[in-house]
Order: structure tokens, then sequence, then C-alpha cells
């Protein structure tokens, strides 16, 4: 089992990166805010890994930190939620945002995210109350995109890949990044723009 991987990251999209150690490119799925705050393509990365074996394929999930890939694990054993489904829900919302809308029985939220229904943000209140870890703090990433045209770049990206047509996608980025003139944190500008696109 691959636990952890640190090389250089050689190739970045809006739903996955290749990280090459010891002359191998290891493909791996991660959730849009990791890829905005994993940094940029020829950057030495370190990331947790969650390697998820079925009968048919051996895939590799990524995460900046341990407690993503915690809360992933919980949120794939739940029945109803596949890893694809786990990494929209942490696309929108963190660790910590999480334990808040499970706290408060917050089902609106959930229906919100792409892919959840009715009955699918019950059960996740349900079996959530119980069984996500105890949120533990942690340091902020130590990546500082260089530029607000690469966040508004990645923003649009990430976009793109839950759902977004490319017109629409960077027009939802640019309006978040005019919002929040103050936020360099790429990874809170991605929930920020969803969360205004998904209001109702």
């Amino acid at each position: 089992m691959i636990a952890s991987l640190r090389g250089i990251l050689i190739y970045k999209d809006a739903q996955s990166a290749v990280v090459e150690c010891g002359g191998v490119g290891y493909g791996l799925s991660m959730s849009a805010t990791s890829l905005a705050t994993l940094g940029g393509e020829g950057s030495e990365v370190s990331v947790v890994v969650h390697t998820h074996l079925t009968q048919d394929s051996l895939r590799l999930f990524g995460f900046v930190d341990r407690q993503e890939r915690r809360i992933f694990e919980v949120l794939i054993s739940i029945s109803g939620v596949g890893p694809k489904l786990a990494l929209a829900i942490l696309s929108i919302l963190n660790p910590g945002e999480l334990g808040q809308v499970v706290a408060r029985e917050d089902k609106a939220t959930l229906v919100r995210i792409p892919g959840i229904g009715g009955k699918t943000a019950e059960r996740l209140l349900v079996e959530l109350k119980h069984r996500l870890p105890k949120i533990e703090a942690t340091a902020s990433s130590a990546f500082r995109p260089a530029t607000r045209s690469e966040i508004g770049s990645d923003l649009a990206a990430a976009l793109v890949a839950l759902g977004f047509k490319p017109t629409a996608a960077e027009d939802v980025a640019k309006s978040t990044l005019g919002a929040h003139l103050d936020e360099k944190d790429l990874a809170v500008l991605v929930r920020l723009a969803l969360r205004s696109t998904t209001r109702g």
C-alpha cells in the first residue's frame, strides 16, 4: 500500500496530479482544494495517499494533509458514497466545516453539493454524527501562489472539473477574486466560488 509520496509535481489539472518519485510518475486523484494548494508544476511536493483497490482497478487518491485523508476514508465507508462524491464534498467543505455542518444537522448545505440528494444528505448526517474524527488544528499551507492571475487560472480549472463550462468558470473565478480581494488562500477561494453558485 502506498501511504505517502514526496517528489516533483510534473503535471496538474483540475482533477488530478502526477508526482514523480525516483523516475516513476504516480497519478493521483485529488479534491479541488488540495490541488489548489499543492504547488506549481516543477516544484517539490509531499502528499499523503489513500490506495483504493477494487476488483477492477487500483487508484491513488492524494491529500495535502492526513486530516483530509481521514475524512475521505470515513466518507467512502458510508453506503452510497464513492470516491468521486467524497472528493466533491471535500472540494466544497474542509474537514472543520464538514464537522460544523454535521453538528448543525445542516441538510441544506449538503444538498447543494453536486451529486448529493436529500436521502444521501440525511444518511451522511446520521452516519457522520458519531464517526467523524476529532478535527485537529493544522498549520496553514506554506504554498503561496505567485500571482493573482495564477490563482484565477487554478480556480477556473477547479470549477470546470466540478461541472462548469469554461466560460462560466472564468466568469465565476473573476467575480470571486473581485469580491475577496484580500483572500490569498486558493483553497478558500475555491469554496467561496462554489458556495456563491450553489446558494439558493
